[in-house]
């Protein structure tokens, strides 16, 4: 890759000129400290309960190397972010327009190379994804599972992590986990959670008690409860179908509650202005990817 398409910290600078006088893109980091907890179908699905609610919403699928985003919305890429990387389209290129008005910036599946980029493929890639996702209201990233490093490149910078937990004691304590590595290693100071797959309000807020109450007494981090929702067999038969929930459902309880969640984190788009804009956010990662260069030598 050529250095003359690398993002520099003069770049950003400029580029959080350009757009500074446009309204502030709000980045939310969908995240869970283990898989299997349904966080790519709450991300699309509160995409589009956000979109419903008149916000242009851009959904990054930031697993670089098992995409799944465009899988569960039956989609069917021209490219992906590999392509990108490799120079043979741009990202407006591959860009989807997805179910209920939201776009798409599809990853890869089975590309080894995408989960280990360096810092110049990285810088690449966020001067792409900033010159896009400034047009939208809402950028959220749909993050692997875990505490590896693509998962924390993307979380620490963002306005807002958002992790999705389920009540089962292995995604507590993975997420418990995954919040003290923000914490120590990156000074994350907030966390938002959403509790999935749960059959009531009260096993929800049960749930994220217990994630709290252990947060509370051992780390220096504010958890903030967003809001939950159900478990339901209608989940699987849309995931089986490749639709989402809120459009094949509109009137169930999961659709209704994905609503209230969109209103729940949209209340807060002025408030969270400050570590909120594009330009925050871009200039974060370009100083992490700086950093992680460096530290090989």
């Amino acid at each position: 890759m050529s250095r003359e398409n690398v993002v520099s910290a003069r770049d950003v600078e400029k580029m959080g000129e350009s757009v500074r006088s446009r309204a502030v893109t709000r980045v939310l980091s969908f995240t869970s400290g283990k898989g299997g907890v349904g966080k790519t179908h709450t991300v699309t699905n509160t995409g589009i309960a956000l979109a419903e609610l008149g916000m242009s919403v851009l959904i990054l699928d930031a697993d670089l190397g098992l995409a799944n985003v465009d899988v569960l919305l039956n989609l069917k890429p021209k490219g992906n972010l590999h392509d990108v990387l490799k120079g043979r389209v741009t990202l407006d290129d591959i860009l989807i327009e997805g179910p209920g008005g939201i776009s798409i910036i599809p990853a890869a599946s089975g590309v080894e190379e995408l989960q280990a980029l360096d810092s110049e493929a990285k810088m690449f890639l966020l001067q792409e994804i900033e010159r896009v996702a400034h047009r939208f209201d809402y950028l959220l990233i749909d993050t692997p599972a875990g505490i590896g490093s693509d998962v924390m490149y993307f979380n620490s910078a963002a306005a807002d992590v958002v992790c999705v937990i389920t009540g089962e004691p292995t995604s507590l304590t993975d997420t418990y986990a995954l919040i003290k590595v923000l914490s120590g290693s990156y000074g994350e100071k907030r966390v938002s959670v959403i509790v999935n797959d749960v059959p009531s309000e009260d096993a929800a807020r049960q749930a994220f008690g217990k994630l709290a109450r252990a947060v509370d007494k051992f780390l220096q981090v504010e958890v903030r409860y967003v809001g939950w929702i159900p478990s339901d067999e209608i989940v699987r038969e849309c995931v089986m179908q490749q639709r989402p929930v809120v459009l094949e459902y509109p009137s169930s309880r999961i659709a209704v509650a994905v609503a209230e969640v969109a209103r729940t984190l949209d209340e807060e788009r002025l408030s969270r202005r400050l570590k909120g804009g594009m330009q925050f956010f871009f200039r974060q990662l370009l100083e992490m990817s700086s950093y992680g260069e460096s530290a090989r030598y």
